[in-house]
């Protein structure tokens, strides 16, 4: 396994993605079901995927230890796909009709990644089944990123204008 240090590292900055969005979270004097949408989309994608990488992360590791390196890829890559797709398409058909366009755009793109997963699951070598999971944990740690930034955008534009709708003068 070629990518167990690289695949240690995206679970790290999971982690740490993780652990800055729980303190925006503590931080913000308003509990989450009074957020807008876009951040309560936001704080789901942050805490949602962060977890899911690093669970994801971590499962090669471990499943190396009693199986052979091939069939390692082959299950953690397809178990990986068909979670990926199953998140990725109900957030899709079922969440993101009233979240920002650009929560769609990352969900069907999460969805060909996810069949993208699945098909090289089944058809790829072992070098090829490596490089998709390790570039949808990529896919994935940069979802979060996005989700971050915006979660910081959107609060400090929230927490503005509600400082400047109580400065009427």
């Amino acid at each position: 396994m070629h990518s167990a240090d690289l695949m240690l590292a995206i679970a790290q900055i999971a982690v740490a993605l993780a652990g800055f969005s729980a303190i925006i979270v503590a931080l913000n004097n308003r509990p989450i079901r009074e957020w807008i949408l876009m951040d309560q989309v936001n704080i789901r994608l942050l805490i949602q995927l962060s977890i899911v990488v690093i669970f994801f992360s971590l499962i090669p590791s471990l499943l190396a230890i009693s199986i052979p390196v091939s069939d390692v890829w082959l299950y953690s890559l397809w178990s990986y796909g068909l979670a990926h797709l199953a998140d990725a398409a109900y957030f899709l058909f079922f969440k993101s009709k009233r979240a920002p366009t650009i929560f769609r755009v990352a969900a069907i793109c999460g969805v060909i990644v996810g069949l993208a997963q699945v098909t090289i699951a089944w058809f790829g070598g072992d070098i090829a089944r490596e490089s998709m999971y390790v570039f949808t944990l990529i896919w994935h740690l940069g979802v979060i990123f996005m989700a971050f930034i915006l979660l910081l955008y959107q609060m400090g534009d929230t927490e503005e204008a509600t400082n400047n709708s109580g400065n009427t003068e």
